[in-house]
């Protein structure tokens, strides 16, 4: 089943960042919980919606309002899917999340950036996705991409980039590759 997968992967990510930024200085602590509309109620008690106005492009604050990166009428757009509302999020220091309801069936949509300081990196997004099964290179999107069969991730320069729950990454329809792309151009 996929969603305890995601759930699982998330979790990890997340542990993994939160336990390698815990000891620098300076650094904002947020609870961490998984991207998934089913753990909203009790992932997301601890931890509110960011509304810090950061300029998705360029400022040295390691967060920023993922939801600013992509409108609810673009990710429709791009997935396909109605969307009827998005949620940022902080789900841990650096670690930068939108989800976007799903009022057409399915899941929800989220996207996910990976500031330099998350401490996630492409190397650990490689074996998430390794682990979960088959991965393949997806050109056009970003510095590199990976699809496998829980998100599609990118790197645009020192950010990482995830999308969850826009389907088809290993069958060939890559709305999630138009999606990082609308991303990756909102954060230049």
């Amino acid at each position: 089943m996929r969603i305890p997968a995601v759930l699982l992967t998330t979790a990890c990510l997340a542990a993994a960042a939160a336990s390698a930024t815990a000891c620098s200085s300076g650094s904002k602590t947020a609870a961490a919980a998984p991207p998934t509309a089913a753990s909203s109620a009790a992932g997301r008690a601890g931890s509110s919606p960011t509304s810090s106005g950061v300029s998705p492009g360029g400022s040295s604050s390691p967060d920023l309002n993922a939801c600013a990166l992509l409108s609810v009428t673009q990710a429709s757009s791009l997935a396909g899917k109605h969307y009827s509302a998005a949620k940022a999020q902080i789900i841990a220091a650096g670690q930068d999340q939108c989800t976007y309801k799903s009022t057409s069936g399915g899941g929800d949509l989220v996207v996910i950036v990976y500031q330099p300081a998350s401490g996630v990196t492409w190397q650990t997004l490689t074996s998430v996705l390794k682990g979960s099964g088959t991965v393949k290179s997806v050109s056009g999107v970003g510095d590199k991409a990976m699809a496998g069969a829980i998100e599609l991730d990118a790197q645009a320069g020192s950010r990482l980039v995830a999308i969850q729950g826009a389907g088809g990454t290993l069958t060939g329809d890559y709305s999630a590759a138009a999606i990082a792309k609308a991303v990756i151009a909102a954060l230049h």
